[in-house]
């Protein structure tokens, strides 16, 4: 295979999978096909807002709260002390999610650059959600749609790793490998609720110890976040069933945590300093389709590095 010209053992480092990925993007320019695609598709469809019921969420929790903090008709206002608004929530953030267009979400899996949460380009007509059933189903026919565009991109990167060749995706197997990828994004999903939820209930009960809990949970959810990072890729190498891959993701974050951490880093700093200067290159009037361009260069050399770095981590040792 092309790579083997480049790593000579089986135990690569962090940059060599790194450097792989840009150079699997110089070689192979098609499979950036995806997320190029998908977003020319935000880009030219009107925008799904849910600003309507955000408005109406916002609204209702600034009567409640308002309710909370006025004493009531029968109580001396001296004597009243007014509950303080919670401090881990504020309304203008929730306000936030309105602007987010939610066709977005077709490219959360592809790494496109109009991904949710994205409002959008500047001046696109917006289409307004405006009742909950409406929400469901746009949630409901977005995420579908983006595990099948997720399920179509991961695995060829997958098949590139393998056999350095991204085509053809293992025919009638998208369906199969797109049921599982949902699975395994629930998965995930449950996971991070939970320690938000467990946040949220201990700043409910000890706000004054507010400090130490978000230490707490930003710790929790790091380290989730290592534990979990190959999973994708596990899934998709492997062939693995949802929880086969969260387990073989587990072991292998315990197998490899330095690397495994330096990597999630190094990939965390590229990732915030590319967003940084695509939302300038993006505010100039043509600065869209170069921020797009770039975007999905080095979005997919990094999703190739991790499954390449997994690949070359496990390669006969776990695979079978």
């Amino acid at each position: 295979m092309w790579y083997t010209k480049h790593v000579e053992s089986s135990k690569v480092g962090v940059i060599d999978c790194v450097s792989a990925g840009f150079l699997a993007v110089y070689r192979k320019p098609a499979i950036l096909v995806v997320p190029i695609l998908i977003d020319l598709l935000l880009w030219t469809m009107p925008g799904i807002s849910p600003q309507p019921i955000i408005n109406t969420l916002a609204d209702s929790l600034s009567s409640m709260e308002s309710r909370i903090e006025s004493p009531s008709i029968n109580q001396d206002p001296q004597l009243a002390t007014p509950l303080p608004p919670p401090e881990a929530f504020a309304i203008e953030d929730l306000s936030i999610l309105g602007t987010a267009n939610l066709a977005g979400i077709l490219g959360t899996q592809a790494q496109s650059y109009l991904a949710f949460p994205s409002p959008g380009r500047t001046g696109q007509r917006t289409i307004e959600v405006t009742s909950w059933q409406g929400l469901v189903l746009s949630l409901l026919l977005f995420i579908l749609g983006g595990v099948v565009i997720g399920t179509i991109y991961l695995d060829m990167l997958a098949q590139y790793v393998k056999t350095g060749a991204p085509w053809p995706i293992r025919e009638g197997q998208v369906l199969k490998l797109a049921i599982r990828l949902l699975g395994y994004m629930a998965v995930v999903t449950a996971i991070y609720s939970t320690i938000a939820a467990t946040c949220m209930i201990l700043i409910l009960v000890a706000s004054s110890l507010l400090p130490i809990i978000v230490l707490i949970g930003l710790t929790a959810a790091f380290i989730s976040l290592v534990y979990l990072f190959v999973g994708e890729a596990a899934l998709f190498m492997d062939d693995l069933q949802p929880m086969q891959a969260l387990k073989r993701s587990f072991l292998f974050a315990r197998a490899n945590m330095l690397s495994l951490v330096g990597l999630v880093i190094l990939i965390a700093v590229i990732s915030l300093g590319l967003q940084i200067t695509l939302g300038r290159i993006a505010t100039h009037p043509l600065g869209l389709p170069p921020a797009i361009l770039l975007n999905a260069c080095v979005m997919t050399a990094l999703t190739f590095a991790v499954m390449n770095y997994y690949w070359y981590h496990t390669k006969g040792e776990v695979s079978r």
